[in-house]
Protein backbone atom coordinates (compact mmCIF):
# COMPACT_ATOMS: atom_id res chain seq x y z
CA UNK A 1 0.00 0.00 0.00
CA UNK A 2 2.84 2.41 0.87
CA UNK A 3 4.44 1.78 -2.69
CA UNK A 4 1.27 2.56 -4.30
CA UNK A 5 0.77 5.48 -2.55
CA UNK A 6 4.49 6.35 -3.66
CA UNK A 7 4.23 5.56 -7.03
CA UNK A 8 0.97 7.45 -7.31
CA UNK A 9 2.78 10.59 -5.85
CA UNK A 10 5.57 10.54 -8.26
CA UNK A 11 3.22 9.75 -11.38
CA UNK A 12 1.15 12.79 -10.22
CA UNK A 13 3.97 15.00 -9.82
CA UNK A 14 6.36 14.11 -12.63
CA UNK A 15 3.42 14.50 -14.85
CA UNK A 16 4.48 10.41 -16.13
CA UNK A 17 2.99 8.81 -19.49
CA UNK A 18 -0.26 7.02 -18.14
CA UNK A 19 0.26 3.73 -19.81
CA UNK A 20 3.28 3.44 -18.20
CA UNK A 21 1.72 4.42 -14.68
CA UNK A 22 -0.84 1.96 -15.54
CA UNK A 23 1.55 -1.42 -16.45
CA UNK A 24 3.24 -0.03 -13.09
CA UNK A 25 0.33 -0.23 -11.14
CA UNK A 26 -0.76 -3.82 -12.56
CA UNK A 27 2.63 -5.01 -11.79
CA UNK A 28 3.16 -3.80 -8.30
CA UNK A 29 -0.70 -5.38 -7.60
CA UNK A 30 0.85 -8.66 -9.48
CA UNK A 31 3.98 -8.05 -6.66
CA UNK A 32 1.76 -8.29 -3.69
CA UNK A 33 -0.55 -10.96 -4.23
CA UNK A 34 3.05 -13.22 -4.82
CA UNK A 35 3.90 -12.05 -1.79
CA UNK A 36 1.09 -13.16 -0.03
CA UNK A 37 1.69 -16.47 -2.09
CA UNK A 38 5.42 -16.74 -0.78
CA UNK A 39 3.92 -16.21 2.79
CA UNK A 40 1.23 -18.76 2.66
CA UNK A 41 3.59 -21.50 1.30
CA UNK A 42 6.12 -20.72 3.94
CA UNK A 43 3.76 -21.57 6.41
CA UNK A 44 2.39 -24.76 4.77
CA UNK A 45 6.02 -25.87 4.88
CA UNK A 46 6.49 -25.02 7.51
CA UNK A 47 3.29 -26.86 9.46
CA UNK A 48 4.11 -29.59 7.23
CA UNK A 49 7.38 -30.48 8.59
CA UNK A 50 5.84 -29.93 12.21
CA UNK A 51 3.40 -32.56 11.29
CA UNK A 52 6.41 -34.97 10.00
CA UNK A 53 8.14 -34.11 13.35
CA UNK A 54 5.40 -34.85 15.45
CA UNK A 55 4.94 -38.21 13.46
CA UNK A 56 8.64 -39.00 14.06
CA UNK A 57 8.37 -38.42 17.94
CA UNK A 58 5.30 -40.70 17.98
CA UNK A 59 6.69 -43.58 16.37
CA UNK A 60 9.75 -43.14 18.37
CA UNK A 61 8.45 -42.68 21.62
CA UNK A 62 5.01 -44.12 21.80
CA UNK A 63 5.28 -47.53 23.23
CA UNK A 64 2.63 -50.30 21.75
CA UNK A 65 -0.09 -50.87 23.38
CA UNK A 66 -0.01 -54.52 23.01
CA UNK A 67 2.30 -56.41 26.07
CA UNK A 68 4.00 -59.46 26.20
CA UNK A 69 2.00 -62.56 26.98
CA UNK A 70 -1.62 -60.86 25.20
CA UNK A 71 -1.52 -63.58 22.45
CA UNK A 72 -4.62 -65.66 22.81
CA UNK A 73 -7.88 -65.07 20.63
CA UNK A 74 -10.83 -66.01 21.93
CA UNK A 75 -13.26 -68.40 19.79
CA UNK A 76 -16.11 -66.00 18.15
CA UNK A 77 -18.97 -67.32 20.76
CA UNK A 78 -16.88 -65.94 23.84
CA UNK A 79 -18.15 -64.82 26.52
CA UNK A 80 -21.05 -67.26 25.72
CA UNK A 81 -22.26 -66.49 29.51
CA UNK A 82 -21.19 -63.45 30.34
CA UNK A 83 -19.84 -64.35 33.50
CA UNK A 84 -17.89 -61.48 35.23
CA UNK A 85 -15.35 -61.57 38.10
CA UNK A 86 -13.10 -59.09 39.29
CA UNK A 87 -10.96 -59.88 41.95
CA UNK A 88 -8.91 -57.45 44.57
CA UNK A 89 -8.89 -54.94 40.97
CA UNK A 90 -6.85 -51.82 41.48
CA UNK A 91 -5.76 -49.41 39.29
CA UNK A 92 -4.06 -45.95 39.01
CA UNK A 93 -3.37 -43.40 36.33
CA UNK A 94 -0.53 -42.48 37.80
CA UNK A 95 2.83 -44.29 37.63
CA UNK A 96 5.40 -42.14 39.64
CA UNK A 97 7.62 -44.28 41.86
CA UNK A 98 11.25 -44.08 42.99
CA UNK A 99 12.19 -47.07 41.70
CA UNK A 100 11.93 -49.61 38.39
CA UNK A 101 8.60 -51.55 38.73
CA UNK A 102 7.64 -54.12 36.31
CA UNK A 103 4.30 -55.77 36.44
CA UNK A 104 4.06 -59.57 36.61
CA UNK A 105 1.47 -60.80 34.14
CA UNK A 106 0.83 -64.52 34.38
CA UNK A 107 -1.43 -66.41 32.02
CA UNK A 108 -2.90 -68.50 34.51
CA UNK A 109 -6.34 -67.12 35.54
CA UNK A 110 -5.95 -68.30 38.91
CA UNK A 111 -3.15 -65.97 39.50
CA UNK A 112 -3.20 -62.81 40.07
CA UNK A 113 -0.46 -60.35 39.22
CA UNK A 114 0.89 -57.46 40.98
CA UNK A 115 3.78 -54.39 41.22
CA UNK A 116 6.68 -56.10 43.17
CA UNK A 117 7.46 -54.27 47.06
CA UNK A 118 9.72 -51.71 46.62
CA UNK A 119 12.71 -51.66 48.34
CA UNK A 120 12.67 -48.01 49.24
CA UNK A 121 10.93 -45.14 49.60
CA UNK A 122 8.58 -44.44 46.56
CA UNK A 123 5.59 -41.91 46.13
CA UNK A 124 2.30 -43.94 46.22
CA UNK A 125 0.30 -43.05 43.32
CA UNK A 126 -3.32 -41.84 43.73
CA UNK A 127 -5.65 -45.05 43.01
CA UNK A 128 -8.60 -44.54 40.96
CA UNK A 129 -9.67 -47.98 41.98
CA UNK A 130 -9.03 -49.81 44.82
CA UNK A 131 -9.63 -53.64 45.91
CA UNK A 132 -12.35 -54.14 43.78
CA UNK A 133 -14.31 -57.72 44.36
CA UNK A 134 -17.24 -57.98 42.40
CA UNK A 135 -18.55 -61.21 41.38
CA UNK A 136 -21.57 -60.98 38.16
CA UNK A 137 -23.42 -63.57 37.53
CA UNK A 138 -24.68 -64.71 33.66
CA UNK A 139 -27.67 -62.19 32.29
CA UNK A 140 -27.39 -59.51 35.32
CA UNK A 141 -28.42 -56.47 34.39
CA UNK A 142 -25.50 -54.19 36.66
CA UNK A 143 -26.04 -50.19 37.08
CA UNK A 144 -22.91 -48.49 38.00
CA UNK A 145 -23.36 -45.50 39.64
CA UNK A 146 -21.33 -42.79 41.77
CA UNK A 147 -20.72 -39.49 42.05
CA UNK A 148 -18.50 -37.61 39.53
CA UNK A 149 -14.74 -38.92 40.00
CA UNK A 150 -15.64 -42.04 41.87
CA UNK A 151 -14.18 -44.96 39.68
CA UNK A 152 -17.14 -45.60 37.19
CA UNK A 153 -16.00 -44.94 33.65
CA UNK A 154 -12.17 -46.78 34.85
CA UNK A 155 -13.98 -49.99 35.67
CA UNK A 156 -15.25 -49.70 32.24
CA UNK A 157 -11.75 -48.84 30.63
CA UNK A 158 -10.55 -51.86 32.72
CA UNK A 159 -12.87 -54.27 31.09
CA UNK A 160 -12.11 -52.84 28.04
CA UNK A 161 -7.79 -52.66 28.72
CA UNK A 162 -8.07 -49.18 27.82
CA UNK A 163 -6.65 -49.24 31.34
CA UNK A 164 -4.31 -51.41 32.88
CA UNK A 165 -4.74 -53.00 36.86
CA UNK A 166 -2.17 -51.89 38.99
CA UNK A 167 -2.98 -55.30 40.62
CA UNK A 168 -5.84 -57.85 40.78
CA UNK A 169 -7.53 -59.55 37.94
CA UNK A 170 -10.65 -59.78 35.69
CA UNK A 171 -11.71 -63.07 34.39
CA UNK A 172 -14.98 -63.44 32.01
CA UNK A 173 -16.19 -67.02 31.41
CA UNK A 174 -13.41 -68.19 32.79
CA UNK A 175 -10.85 -66.44 30.86
CA UNK A 176 -8.17 -64.43 32.57
CA UNK A 177 -8.23 -61.29 30.58
CA UNK A 178 -4.16 -60.14 31.33
CA UNK A 179 -3.37 -62.85 28.41
CA UNK A 180 -6.05 -62.05 25.71
CA UNK A 181 -5.43 -59.83 22.70
CA UNK A 182 -6.75 -56.35 23.42
CA UNK A 183 -7.85 -56.11 19.74
CA UNK A 184 -9.89 -59.36 19.66
CA UNK A 185 -11.54 -58.27 23.32
CA UNK A 186 -12.97 -55.33 22.00
CA UNK A 187 -14.25 -57.39 19.50
CA UNK A 188 -15.81 -59.52 21.60
CA UNK A 189 -17.34 -57.34 24.00
CA UNK A 190 -20.36 -54.96 23.27
CA UNK A 191 -20.12 -51.07 23.72
CA UNK A 192 -21.79 -48.38 23.57
CA UNK A 193 -19.95 -45.26 24.31
CA UNK A 194 -21.16 -41.77 25.93
CA UNK A 195 -20.44 -40.24 22.68
CA UNK A 196 -20.63 -41.59 19.44
CA UNK A 197 -18.38 -41.39 16.87
CA UNK A 198 -18.31 -41.00 13.41
CA UNK A 199 -16.40 -41.61 10.39
CA UNK A 200 -14.90 -38.57 8.13
CA UNK A 201 -17.70 -36.79 6.45
CA UNK A 202 -18.37 -37.66 3.28
CA UNK A 203 -18.12 -41.56 4.21
CA UNK A 204 -21.57 -43.49 3.70
CA UNK A 205 -23.95 -44.95 6.05
CA UNK A 206 -23.30 -48.38 5.72
CA UNK A 207 -19.83 -47.57 5.96
CA UNK A 208 -20.43 -45.84 9.19
CA UNK A 209 -22.79 -48.51 10.77
CA UNK A 210 -19.90 -51.73 9.90
CA UNK A 211 -16.54 -50.07 9.34
CA UNK A 212 -15.18 -53.94 8.98
CA UNK A 213 -17.83 -54.67 6.07
CA UNK A 214 -18.77 -57.76 7.15
CA UNK A 215 -22.56 -56.65 6.74
CA UNK A 216 -24.67 -56.40 3.73
CA UNK A 217 -27.41 -53.94 3.26
CA UNK A 218 -30.06 -55.93 3.99
CA UNK A 219 -29.08 -56.41 7.56
CA UNK A 220 -27.63 -52.88 7.75
CA UNK A 221 -31.86 -51.42 6.72
CA UNK A 222 -32.95 -54.54 9.33
CA UNK A 223 -31.45 -52.62 12.46
CA UNK A 224 -32.23 -48.85 11.03
CA UNK A 225 -35.83 -49.90 11.04
CA UNK A 226 -35.69 -51.43 14.31
CA UNK A 227 -34.57 -47.64 15.65
CA UNK A 228 -36.82 -45.87 13.63
CA UNK A 229 -33.66 -44.00 11.30
CA UNK A 230 -34.26 -45.72 8.26
CA UNK A 231 -37.12 -42.92 6.61
CA UNK A 232 -34.47 -40.61 8.16
CA UNK A 233 -30.89 -42.30 6.23
CA UNK A 234 -33.44 -42.99 2.85
CA UNK A 235 -34.26 -39.58 2.58
CA UNK A 236 -30.52 -38.78 2.44
CA UNK A 237 -29.67 -41.32 -0.68
CA UNK A 238 -29.29 -44.27 1.55
CA UNK A 239 -27.14 -46.32 2.54
CA UNK A 240 -24.12 -46.04 0.06
CA UNK A 241 -24.97 -42.14 0.02
CA UNK A 242 -22.28 -39.76 1.81
CA UNK A 243 -23.30 -38.50 5.23
CA UNK A 244 -22.22 -35.92 7.86
CA UNK A 245 -22.38 -36.17 11.22
CA UNK A 246 -23.62 -32.67 11.53
CA UNK A 247 -26.54 -33.82 10.08
CA UNK A 248 -27.89 -36.00 12.90
CA UNK A 249 -29.27 -34.24 16.04
CA UNK A 250 -27.80 -35.76 19.71
CA UNK A 251 -30.83 -38.63 19.83
CA UNK A 252 -30.17 -39.77 16.29
CA UNK A 253 -26.26 -40.03 17.33
CA UNK A 254 -27.31 -42.28 19.90
CA UNK A 255 -29.40 -44.29 18.08
CA UNK A 256 -27.01 -44.81 14.92
CA UNK A 257 -24.33 -45.96 17.73
CA UNK A 258 -27.08 -48.77 18.90
CA UNK A 259 -27.40 -49.44 15.45
CA UNK A 260 -23.82 -50.77 15.48
CA UNK A 261 -24.07 -52.53 18.54
CA UNK A 262 -27.40 -54.42 16.79
CA UNK A 263 -25.71 -54.86 13.78
CA UNK A 264 -22.28 -56.57 15.19
CA UNK A 265 -24.73 -59.02 17.76
CA UNK A 266 -26.31 -59.89 14.58
CA UNK A 267 -23.31 -60.88 12.64
CA UNK A 268 -22.02 -62.42 15.69
CA UNK A 269 -24.97 -64.47 15.75
CA UNK A 270 -24.71 -65.31 12.24
CA UNK A 271 -21.10 -66.44 12.43
CA UNK A 272 -21.69 -69.22 15.39
CA UNK A 273 -24.83 -70.30 13.11
CA UNK A 274 -27.79 -69.35 15.65
CA UNK A 275 -31.12 -69.36 14.22
CA UNK A 276 -32.24 -66.81 16.31
CA UNK A 277 -30.60 -64.12 18.89
CA UNK A 278 -32.51 -65.47 21.90
CA UNK A 279 -29.97 -68.45 22.57
CA UNK A 280 -26.79 -66.09 22.83
CA UNK A 281 -25.46 -64.52 25.82
CA UNK A 282 -22.56 -61.85 26.16
CA UNK A 283 -21.24 -58.95 27.73
CA UNK A 284 -22.94 -55.41 27.04
CA UNK A 285 -21.58 -51.97 28.12
CA UNK A 286 -23.11 -48.65 28.52
CA UNK A 287 -21.42 -45.35 29.12
CA UNK A 288 -23.88 -43.48 30.11
CA UNK A 289 -25.12 -43.47 26.59
CA UNK A 290 -28.98 -41.44 27.73
CA UNK A 291 -27.31 -38.62 28.51
CA UNK A 292 -27.61 -36.81 25.89
CA UNK A 293 -30.89 -38.06 24.96
CA UNK A 294 -34.87 -36.57 25.23
CA UNK A 295 -36.82 -39.04 27.44
CA UNK A 296 -38.65 -40.42 24.62
CA UNK A 297 -35.70 -41.27 22.67
CA UNK A 298 -34.19 -42.60 26.22
CA UNK A 299 -37.24 -45.11 26.69
CA UNK A 300 -36.94 -46.44 22.80
CA UNK A 301 -33.08 -47.10 23.36
CA UNK A 302 -34.13 -49.16 26.56
CA UNK A 303 -37.31 -51.00 25.46
CA UNK A 304 -34.53 -51.57 22.38
CA UNK A 305 -31.50 -53.03 24.76
CA UNK A 306 -33.99 -55.20 27.20
CA UNK A 307 -35.31 -56.93 23.80
CA UNK A 308 -32.49 -57.83 21.93
CA UNK A 309 -30.21 -58.35 24.66
CA UNK A 310 -32.18 -60.07 26.99
CA UNK A 311 -29.99 -62.73 27.54
CA UNK A 312 -26.67 -60.61 27.82
CA UNK A 313 -24.77 -59.25 30.97
CA UNK A 314 -25.04 -55.25 31.26
CA UNK A 315 -23.10 -53.26 32.66
CA UNK A 316 -24.38 -49.79 32.71
CA UNK A 317 -23.05 -46.67 33.98
CA UNK A 318 -25.50 -43.85 34.41
CA UNK A 319 -26.24 -40.70 35.71
CA UNK A 320 -30.00 -41.01 35.30
CA UNK A 321 -31.07 -43.49 38.31
CA UNK A 322 -34.59 -43.83 37.35
CA UNK A 323 -33.59 -45.84 34.28
CA UNK A 324 -31.74 -48.48 36.78
CA UNK A 325 -34.38 -49.00 38.99
CA UNK A 326 -35.41 -52.55 37.42
CA UNK A 327 -31.73 -53.69 37.28
CA UNK A 328 -30.99 -56.73 39.64
CA UNK A 329 -28.21 -54.92 41.28
CA UNK A 330 -26.52 -51.58 41.32
CA UNK A 331 -23.36 -51.03 42.88
CA UNK A 332 -22.16 -47.34 44.14
CA UNK A 333 -18.54 -46.55 44.01
CA UNK A 334 -17.15 -44.08 46.11
CA UNK A 335 -13.41 -42.43 45.66
CA UNK A 336 -12.54 -45.61 43.96
CA UNK A 337 -14.07 -48.49 46.35
CA UNK A 338 -17.08 -50.71 46.68
CA UNK A 339 -19.61 -48.57 49.26
CA UNK A 340 -23.06 -50.39 48.52
CA UNK A 341 -23.94 -53.15 46.25
CA UNK A 342 -27.92 -54.44 46.46
CA UNK A 343 -31.65 -54.11 44.83
CA UNK A 344 -31.19 -50.49 43.15
CA UNK A 345 -35.61 -50.62 44.20
CA UNK A 346 -34.91 -51.52 47.46
CA UNK A 347 -31.80 -48.90 48.23
CA UNK A 348 -33.76 -45.85 46.77
CA UNK A 349 -36.00 -45.87 49.52
CA UNK A 350 -33.41 -46.40 52.29
CA UNK A 351 -32.52 -42.57 53.46
CA UNK A 352 -29.25 -43.95 54.81
CA UNK A 353 -27.58 -45.73 51.80
CA UNK A 354 -25.79 -44.68 49.70
CA UNK A 355 -27.66 -44.65 47.00
CA UNK A 356 -30.56 -43.58 48.50
CA UNK A 357 -28.64 -40.40 49.11
CA UNK A 358 -27.65 -40.49 45.17
CA UNK A 359 -31.34 -40.55 44.09
CA UNK A 360 -32.78 -37.80 46.87
CA UNK A 361 -29.88 -35.24 45.65
CA UNK A 362 -30.55 -36.41 41.74
CA UNK A 363 -34.49 -35.32 42.32
CA UNK A 364 -33.33 -32.48 44.63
Amino acid sequence: MIMAVLMTTLAVRLHSNAGFTGASIVSLMSFAENLSGIVIFYTRLETSLGAISRLKSFQDDVKPEDQDGEDLVPPNHWPSTGSVQLCDLSATYEYVHLFECSLLVTADPNERYSAPEPDATFDQPKMVLNQINLNIEPGEKIAICGRTGSGKSSLISLLLKLLDPLSGTIIIDGVSLHCIDRSALRQSIFAMPQEAVFLPDGTTFHLNLDPSGVSTLEECEAVLALVGLLPFVQERGGLTAGMEAGTFSAGQRQLMSLCRVLLRRRIRAKSMGASSYDGEGGVLILDEVSSNVDQDTERAMQDIIRTEFKRFTILAVSHRLNIVMDFDRVIVLDDGRVVEIGNPAILAGQEDSAFGRLVKSSRG
